[in-house]
């Protein structure tokens, strides 16, 4: 959320400039209006998508999503599980001596983001690429989505990990 700062974006932009890629999630609001920091220049925006595929009802989009990644759909079962359709996240749960591990489903972009951050994390590790050839590679292998090409709904695409690890190539021992 917020809105546009001179400063936040000159300090993205020195981030971008020394190799860094930043991520953050586009917003829950359904909303094209920007969304802060996720709209600042050289952040990469992340829409959220559905089970299905498609975007998520509470999804933001806009001219600044760069990429799409799992968000979840609390509000549906398409696959008739008998659970919602969240992304499942750990939990600890405190109790008065001791902390307990746990799970429970959550929806939002701040639930797709963090995939398209651990995918930069594994490409890097595995490639070495860093800065806007890392940048590129999470950006261009994609699975289109919407639209041929960009639009505002996917951005890029998809994301696909394994194409971003892999560069859609089997690749030895990936």
């Amino acid at each position: 959320g917020g809105s546009y700062s001179a400063a936040e974006q000159s300090a993205y932009a020195a981030a971008r400039a020394a190799g860094v890629i930043v991520v953050a999630a586009a917003g829950n609001e359904a909303s094209t209006l920007p969304s802060y920091p996720a709209a600042y220049t050289g952040v990469i925006s992340v829409s959220a998508v559905d089970q299905r595929r498609a975007l998520a009802p509470y999804s933001n989009r806009g001219t600044t999503v760069d990429v799409a990644a799992p968000g979840g759909d609390l509000s549906a079962d398409a696959d008739s599980d008998g659970q919602p359709d969240g992304v499942l996240s750990t939990l600890a749960v405190t109790g008065s001596s001791s902390i307990q591990p746990s799970y429970n489903y959550y929806q939002g972009t701040s639930m797709a983001a963090p995939q398209v951050t651990g995918t930069a994390a594994i490409v890097a590790s595995v490639t070495g690429l860093r800065g806007a050839a890392l940048r590129s590679r999470l950006l261009s292998t994609t699975d289109d989505r919407g639209a041929p090409g960009y639009d505002t709904t996917f951005g890029n695409g998809r994301l696909n990990s394994y194409r971003a690890v892999t560069n859609g190539s089997l690749g030895a021992g990936l």
